[in-house]
Protein backbone atom coordinates (compact mmCIF):
# COMPACT_ATOMS: atom_id res chain seq x y z
CA UNK A 1 0.00 0.00 0.00
CA UNK A 2 1.26 3.71 -1.08
CA UNK A 3 0.79 6.61 1.10
CA UNK A 4 1.18 9.59 -0.10
CA UNK A 5 1.27 13.03 1.38
CA UNK A 6 2.92 16.36 0.89
CA UNK A 7 4.84 18.60 3.18
CA UNK A 8 3.47 17.22 6.91
CA UNK A 9 0.45 15.43 5.77
CA UNK A 10 2.24 12.24 7.05
CA UNK A 11 1.69 13.46 10.48
CA UNK A 12 -2.21 13.13 10.02
CA UNK A 13 -2.19 9.58 11.14
CA UNK A 14 0.23 9.97 14.03
CA UNK A 15 -1.76 12.24 16.05
CA UNK A 16 -4.85 10.25 16.70
CA UNK A 17 -2.45 7.07 17.39
CA UNK A 18 -0.80 9.69 20.04
CA UNK A 19 -4.29 10.86 21.42
CA UNK A 20 -5.55 7.10 21.87
CA UNK A 21 -2.35 5.86 23.55
CA UNK A 22 -1.65 8.44 25.75
CA UNK A 23 -5.44 8.50 26.49
CA UNK A 24 -5.09 5.11 27.97
CA UNK A 25 -1.88 5.50 29.92
CA UNK A 26 -3.56 8.70 31.81
CA UNK A 27 -7.27 6.76 32.30
CA UNK A 28 -5.86 3.85 33.17
CA UNK A 29 -3.10 5.48 35.76
CA UNK A 30 -5.87 7.55 37.46
CA UNK A 31 -8.94 5.39 37.32
CA UNK A 32 -7.09 2.13 37.45
CA UNK A 33 -6.44 -0.78 35.21
CA UNK A 34 -8.55 -1.72 32.54
CA UNK A 35 -10.74 1.19 32.74
CA UNK A 36 -10.09 2.64 29.16
CA UNK A 37 -10.57 -1.02 27.53
CA UNK A 38 -14.17 -1.44 29.55
CA UNK A 39 -15.59 2.52 28.44
CA UNK A 40 -15.96 2.83 25.03
CA UNK A 41 -16.41 6.27 25.27
CA UNK A 42 -12.83 7.04 26.25
CA UNK A 43 -11.68 6.12 22.96
CA UNK A 44 -14.26 8.13 21.41
CA UNK A 45 -13.23 11.16 23.40
CA UNK A 46 -9.46 10.72 22.28
CA UNK A 47 -10.84 10.49 18.63
CA UNK A 48 -12.29 13.94 18.80
CA UNK A 49 -9.74 15.55 20.86
CA UNK A 50 -7.42 14.67 17.98
CA UNK A 51 -9.47 15.51 15.52
CA UNK A 52 -9.53 18.56 17.05
CA UNK A 53 -6.36 18.73 17.30
CA UNK A 54 -5.54 18.01 13.51
CA UNK A 55 -8.06 20.47 12.39
CA UNK A 56 -6.01 23.36 14.07
CA UNK A 57 -2.94 22.39 13.30
CA UNK A 58 -4.02 21.74 9.50
CA UNK A 59 -5.63 25.16 9.20
CA UNK A 60 -2.81 26.65 11.00
CA UNK A 61 -0.12 24.80 8.49
CA UNK A 62 -2.48 25.44 5.17
CA UNK A 63 -3.01 28.85 6.06
CA UNK A 64 -0.02 30.46 5.97
CA UNK A 65 0.84 33.43 3.58
CA UNK A 66 2.73 32.21 0.30
CA UNK A 67 5.42 33.48 -1.27
CA UNK A 68 4.94 36.12 -4.15
CA UNK A 69 7.22 35.96 -6.79
CA UNK A 70 7.43 38.50 -10.36
CA UNK A 71 7.69 36.22 -13.56
CA UNK A 72 10.57 38.45 -15.71
CA UNK A 73 9.36 37.77 -18.71
CA UNK A 74 5.85 38.51 -18.21
CA UNK A 75 5.60 40.80 -15.11
CA UNK A 76 2.68 38.04 -13.71
CA UNK A 77 2.45 37.74 -9.91
CA UNK A 78 3.12 33.68 -9.15
CA UNK A 79 2.12 32.55 -5.32
CA UNK A 80 4.06 29.27 -4.59
CA UNK A 81 2.60 27.85 -1.45
CA UNK A 82 2.85 25.03 0.39
CA UNK A 83 0.30 22.61 0.68
CA UNK A 84 0.41 19.90 3.44
CA UNK A 85 -1.86 16.89 2.51
CA UNK A 86 -2.67 13.20 2.86
CA UNK A 87 -3.68 11.47 -0.02
CA UNK A 88 -4.42 14.77 -2.23
CA UNK A 89 -7.00 16.05 0.82
CA UNK A 90 -5.94 18.91 3.02
CA UNK A 91 -4.38 18.27 6.49
CA UNK A 92 -7.34 19.90 8.06
CA UNK A 93 -10.38 18.01 6.64
CA UNK A 94 -9.16 14.53 8.11
CA UNK A 95 -9.92 16.79 11.73
CA UNK A 96 -13.84 16.21 10.53
CA UNK A 97 -13.35 12.38 9.54
CA UNK A 98 -11.68 11.35 12.85
CA UNK A 99 -14.42 13.23 14.65
CA UNK A 100 -16.94 11.23 12.42
CA UNK A 101 -15.03 8.31 12.84
CA UNK A 102 -15.55 8.78 17.00
CA UNK A 103 -19.01 9.43 16.75
CA UNK A 104 -19.85 6.27 14.48
CA UNK A 105 -17.50 4.65 17.78
CA UNK A 106 -19.54 6.54 20.74
CA UNK A 107 -23.06 5.35 19.01
CA UNK A 108 -21.78 1.96 17.67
Amino acid sequence: MFIVWQGLGFVVPLIPILFVLLGQFLLDAVMGAGFYHSHGWSVALMLLLSGVAVWMLGSRLNNKPGRELIDPQTQETVILRKRHTLFWIPFQYFGVIIAVLAALILFA
